[in-house]
């Protein structure tokens, strides 16, 4: 149980972590002082060991700002520009991940149905929320910004534009890379009892992210987390 436990955190770890720092290196740190570039790369891997998912985050808004929307990606051939929003896009998007998370929470109670009364398995709720709950105001405060705001911009980074987009997709259908992109989005929330939950919203936010780009995506993913946060306040 303790190996099994230290695996995931490892795993969750690197997953969150590597592909930030590998798009920092080739973007940004790769042309820097040697010196520099070591301090960097050491600045970067001391935040991460330090504070879950900051460092990444901050990594994701310096290749927003000092890389991609600068100029297009040339990665997939579509009618949009992946790095911009239309302003008009916002609202609908929101209100059509609402829709979303309602047809999705109630698939999930059926899901959590079928485990209790056909498997007998016990359907705990994700760490975070348990954290969520029995936390003070200050904690409460911390876990909302990190669930609805740092983890949209990180994870929606990793697994809708360097995996599926950068790494996947050039190499294979869509449908596999998006399959196995959220496969993977799904186990780095590994919960059995939210699995149609986390494999949904990733699918989701894949289409979302072809139709409308990264930061549709961000809006989707916010909106579903700020739901889950709302409810649990």
């Amino acid at each position: 149980m303790v190996f099994y436990e230290s695996f995931i955190l490892i795993f969750t770890f690197l997953l969150l972590n590597v592909p930030i720092f590998i798009s920092l290196y080739r973007y940004v740190f790769r042309d820097l002082n040697p010196l520099i570039k070591v301090a960097a790369s050491a600045s970067y891997w001391l935040l991460a060991f330090s504070i879950d998912e900051l460092a990444p985050f901050i990594g994701v808004l310096i290749l927003l700002y000092k890389v991609h929307g600068k100029t297009e990606d040339k990665i997939q051939l579509r009618d949009i520009n992946i790095w911009t929003i239309r302003y008009p896009d916002i609202l609908p998007i929101a209100g059509t991940t609402l829709v979303f998370k309602i047809v999705i929470n109630q698939v999930n109670r059926l899901y959590v149905n079928v485990l209790s009364n056909y498997f007998e398995m016990e359907a705990k709720p994700q760490e975070i929320i348990g954290e969520f709950t029995a936390g003070g105001m200050y904690h409460k405060i911390l876990l909302f910004i990190l669930v609805v705001v740092l983890a949209p911009f990180v994870e929606e980074y990793i697994f809708r534009y360097y995996l599926y987009d950068s790494l996947l997709l050039p190499r294979m259908p869509s449908a596999t890379a998006a399959i196995i992109s959220t496969a993977l989005f799904t186990l780095l929330h590994f919960n059995i009892s939210g699995i149609p939950t986390f494999f949904g919203l990733g699918l989701y936010c894949t289409f979302v992210y072809e139709k409308k780009g990264f930061y549709g995506a961000v809006i989707t993913h916010m909106v579903s987390n700020l739901v889950t946060a709302i409810f649990l306040i």
